[in-house]
Formats: structure tokens, C-alpha cells, sequence
């Protein structure tokens, strides 16, 4: 009986597998054939004519002593817009965080009465709403609206980090406090402890590390965004980029993404080893990064409470009163952002099944050292022909993961031209640079016993790890890849500001024309866009982790 229970399962579980295959595959032709993507485009002559007086200039960047300068001040510009960035929106979203959680100490507490218990309920409301409205709109937009109020500079940049990863980070802060284990927490509560002691010594001790090591994640990505917002005008090294491919200066433009893939590798080092250290240390790096963005960079703090800029709000914001409802504008805005949608899913689907491949490719497990800890490692011309696989896939995911969306969009705009096809592309290359990273760092983490048993039987490395690896990191690598695509939805909105498709060049428009109506029916469109797919992703991703019932 047992026997024929398990085969049922085993049953179900290939026919669940078969069906989502063909509902995966039927969606992304779906998704191609909505967006009007044309991969034929990479094939086209002139494209490619194009592409290659790019390429000429990438293999010979300017070198002189004056650029050289110029780029390391933008660099350094970059690094401190992220840093400050990062620790404004860290501060503000403990905060948030704090007020949204639905802290475990609290949910039985006794003392609490009925008017206590609406309050607490408002207040959470009101920080998730801010939350959400913070993450959901790209930084782009906000660097946009910045430079409106305050002028050209990194002012723009450190205020549009600093809201837009508030809403990223405190949204994870808040759900690490929700999954901790209550009982410390409740125990203090019990013995009479004040709300602000058990935060401190009941939940803060169980979070800070998580906490710590995701906000130096969110500092790569900050950095990465500080290097790209420049082509709105708001400081750092895009402001080269953009310059260099609006002049046909690619000499120039590869020293900029040399500077760029340089610092941000050397950043993702100085994380990891941040890591292995006491969050303490991790602080205080982070407060006196802050601290040096505070004194070298030039921001209009004073400008916050300036007539102007109060007076550039209420234009904005005055937009929201008075929204745009005519019945052609709603058509083209909600189709806009489908084609969003489908732009990201596409591009999403595309990137995991190459890092599906490229991720064990870029591990030494599965080339050169295997899990037996008495094997050899391989010798001669196989261990040649393994590292000849191993160097150029991690240095292909690095790089695709080292320039931002936005630098991957305007280079393929040189090449296919503006749309659709571009931002596809754009999104797809970065994704596999993203999902190649946390497949490999998933991959890393799996159970050593059957991929060992496997190969003490003499399997290969592709049987170790089709059979061994994969079917126990296959749920934790479909929520990342679920995950990646709700960054891929507020990924999609922001190619198109360069022109590369999506809500993002009707945002452009309705910006660069003032058209404040237009506008406003733009965000509230993207905030409901983001709310439901990170709504809908949120509940699958929990049922691919806990497993079929």
C-alpha cells in the first residue's frame, strides 16, 4: 500500500512537472509574440555594422592621463552616491520596518486593548503603504522628479537611492522580524518588559546578521544604480556613459564600463569578506562611507524646505487630483504595461534557463574538484579543458551582472535600435548575471551525499548534477527566479526611459512635456502594477518553498 501511495505521488509530481513545462513555454512565446520582440534584429547587417564600431572602441579604451582623472572622480562620485544612498534608506527602513512587522511579542499580548490593538493596525497599514509605494516606482523616476527640484548633480541620485531602497529593504526587514522564532521575544514581554527593551534583546539579536548581510547586497545594487542614473542628469559616472554613446565616443565609453565593472568586483569582495565579520564592523564601514558622501559630495540639503521645491511637489502631486481618464490614454497606459509584463517575464524565463546551465559551470564542484575529499582533482588535458569552461563562465556572469540594466539597454540600442527588442535583451543579459550568482550560491549550499554517492558510482559531473544537485535546489531556485521576475517588472518600467520599451517611455514623455495628469496616471499604473505582481509572486514563492501539500 505504501508502495502504491508513492508511485501516485511520483505520478502526480511528473504530471504536475509536464504541465507547468508546457504552461512556461506557452506563456513566453505568448510574452515574444505580445511584445513584438525581433531577435532577427540581432542578425541585421547594419546592426551589426553598428555593433562593431562599438566593439572597436571597447577593445581600445582612452587611456589619457586627463580622462583617467575625470573617470576616477565619477567613480568615486558613484561609490559615495551609493554609500550615502544606502545608509539613508537603511536608517529609514528600520524605521518603516519596525512599524509595518507584525512583531511576534505583540500578537498575544494581554495588555493590549481595542483601541491600542486599531492603532497598532493603522500605523502598520500606513508603513506598508509607504513601503510599497517607495519600492515600486523605479529609482530612475525618482532621480527624474529630483532633478526637477534641485537641478544637475548627485543630489537627485543619493535622494532617488535612498527612497527606492528604503521600500526594498525594509520590506525584507520586516518580513526576517516576522519569521523569527517568538518565544525570547514573549518571554520578555511577560516579565514586564517595555516594547522598545524587547526589541532590543528579544528580536534586533536575531535578525541584525540577516539584516547586515542583505543591506551590503542592496549597497552592490546601490552602486550599480549611483553609476547609471547620471543619464537623467543626476551625477556620476553615467553622465560619461551617456555623453560617450550620444558622441559616438566608444573609446571613452569603454573606459567608463571598465571603471564600473572594476568597482563594483572589487565592492562584491570587500562584501563577502564584510560578511565573515561581526555586523558590527559592517556599521561602522558603512556610517564613515557615509560620512565621506556627506562631506565630498555637493547636496542641496538646504533645497529640501526651499519654496521651490514645495512648489514643484504641489505640481506634482496635483496631478493625482486630477488624473487623466480619457479612454484612449487608459488603453495605451494599461497596454504599455503588458507589454512591461510580458517584456520582464520573457526576459526572465530566457536568463534562468541559461544560468541554469552557466551556474554549475562557474563552480568548482562540477569541474575541476568533485565531492569525493579523496579524489584527485583532475590532471592534464582534462583539467585544462575544465578551467577552460570555469574562468570564462564566472567572468561572463560577473560582467553581466557588473553593468547596470540601463548600460546593457543603451548598448543594445546601438545594436537592434530602439524598442522592445533592446530592453529585452537588456534585461535578459543583467538576469543572468543576477540568477547565475544566486543559482551558484544555492548550488554551493546543496546536500553532499547523492551527488558523492554518485560519484563514487562513477558519474560525471552532468549526471551529479542533474540527478544529485538539482532536484534539491530546484524550489529554492525557482522563488529567486520568481523573485528576480518582480525586480525584472520595475526593471522593464526603467529601459524605456532610454528608449528600450515599456511604461518607461510614456513616463519620459509625460515628464519632459509636464504633462503632471499623464504622469500621475503613469505611477498610479506602475504602483498597482508592482503591488499585484509582488502580491501574486509573494504567495507562489511560499508555496514553492513549503512543497505541494
Amino acid at each position: 500500500m505504501p508502495e502504491a501511495q508513492s508511485e501516485h505521488r511520483d505520478d502526480r509530481r511528473a504530471r504536475r512537472s509536464r504541465w507547468l513545462t508546457v504552461g512556461i513555454t506557452l506563456t513566453v512565446i505568448a510574452s515574444y509574440w505580445h511584445t513584438g520582440a525581433n531577435a532577427g534584429a540581432l542578425f541585421d547587417a547594419r546592426g551589426w555594422q553598428s555593433f562593431s564600431e562599438v566593439l572597436s572602441g571597447l577593445t581600445s579604451p582612452d587611456l589619457s592621463r586627463v580622462f583617467l582623472l575625470r573617470i576616477a572622480d565619477l567613480a568615486l562620485e558613484s561609490l559615495l552616491i551609493g554609500l550615502l544612498g544606502t545608509a539613508m534608506a537603511v536608517v529609514l527602513a528600520m524605521g518603516l520596518a519596525i512599524a509595518s512587522a507584525s512583531l511576534p511579542q505583540l500578537v498575544q499580548d494581554p495588555a493590549r486593548n481595542p483601541a491600542s490593538v486599531w492603532f497598532f493596525c493603522g500605523v502598520r497599514a500606513c508603513a506598508r503603504a509607504v513601503l510599497v509605494c517607495f519600492r515600486a516606482i523605479p529609482e530612475i523616476l525618482w532621480a527624474f522628479l529630483f532633478v526637477r527640484v534641485f537641478g544637475l548633480g548627485p543630489g537627485p541620485a543619493v535622494f532617488a537611492i535612498a527612497i527606492t531602497f528604503t521600500g526594498i529593504i525594509g520590506k525584507l526587514f520586516a518580513e526576517l522580524m516576522e519569521s523569527i522564532d517568538p518565544l525570547p521575544a514573549q518571554r520578555l514581554r511577560a516579565a514586564g518588559a517595555p516594547a522598545i527593551a524587547v526589541f532590543f534583546y528579544g528580536v534586533l539579536p536575531l535578525v541584525r546578521k540577516q539584516w547586515v548581510a542583505y543591506a551590503l547586497f542592496r549597497l552592490e545594487c546601490a552602486i550599480r544604480s549611483a553609476s547609471i542614473l547620471g543619464v537623467v542628469g543626476a551625477g556620476g559616472l553615467g553622465m560619461e556613459i551617456d555623453l560617450s554613446i550620444r558622441y559616438f565616443q566608444y573609446d571613452k565609453l569603454a573606459t567608463a564600463l571598465l571603471a564600473v565593472i572594476g568597482y563594483v568586483l572589487v565592492l562584491e569582495v570587500v562584501s563577502h569578506l564584510l560578511r565573515k565579520t561581526r555586523p558590527l564592523v559592517s556599521v561602522v564601514c558603512m556610517a564613515f562611507g557615509a560620512l565621506a558622501g556627506v562631506l565630498w559630495i555637493n547636496i542641496p540639503w538646504s533645497e529640501l524646505w526651499s519654496p521651490s521645491a514645495a512648489d514643484q511637489l504641489g505640481q506634482f502631486l496635483s496631478g493625482f487630483t486630477q488624473l487623466n481618464t480619457d479612454g484612449e490614454f487608459l488603453r495605451m497606459a494599461i497596454e504599455l504595461a503588458l507589454i512591461t509584463v510580458s517584456m520582464a517575464w520573457l526576459s526572465t524565463v530566457l536568463a534562468a534557463l541559461v544560468a541554469l546551465v552557466v551556474a554549475p559551470m562557474a563552480l568548482s564542484r562540477f569541474t575541476i574538484r568533485g565531492y569525493l575529499e579523496d579524489a584527485p582533482e583532475g590532471r592534464g588535458v582534462g583539467r585544462w579543458a575544465f578551467l577552460a569552461v570555469l574562468i570564462p563562465s564566472r567572468i561572463a556572469l560577473q560582467v553581466a551582472r557588473a553593468l547596470p540594466e540601463l548600460v546593457w539597454a543603451l548598448l543594445f540600442i546601438l545594436w537592434v535600435g530602439p524598442g522592445v527588442t533592446a530592453g529585452v535583451l537588456a534585461l535578459t543579459v543583467h538576469t543572468i548575471g543576477i540568477l547565475g550568482r544566486l543559482y551558484s550560491d544555492v548550488l554551493e549550499e546543496a546536500e553532499a551525499g547523492p551527488p558523492r554517492a554518485l560519484q563514487a558510482m562513477g558519474a560525471g559531473p552532468l549526471a551529479r548534477y542533474i540527478y544529485g544537485v538539482l532536484p534539491q535546489c530546484l524550489p529554492r531556485m525557482l522563488a529567486f527566479t520568481l523573485f528576480r521576475f518582480e525586480v525584472n517588472v520595475r526593471a522593464a518600467a526603467m529601459v524605456g526611459f532610454v528608449g528600450a520599451g515599456g511604461l518607461g517611455d510614456a513616463l519620459d514623455t509625460a515628464i519632459s512635456l509636464f504633462q503632471m495628469r499623464d504622469l500621475a496616471t503613469l505611477v498610479v499604473l506602475t504602483l498597482c502594477l508592482v503591488l499585484l505582481v509582488d502580491t501574486i509572486g509573494d504567495r507562489i514563492r511560499v508555496r514553492v518553498l513549503r512543497g505541494p501539500s
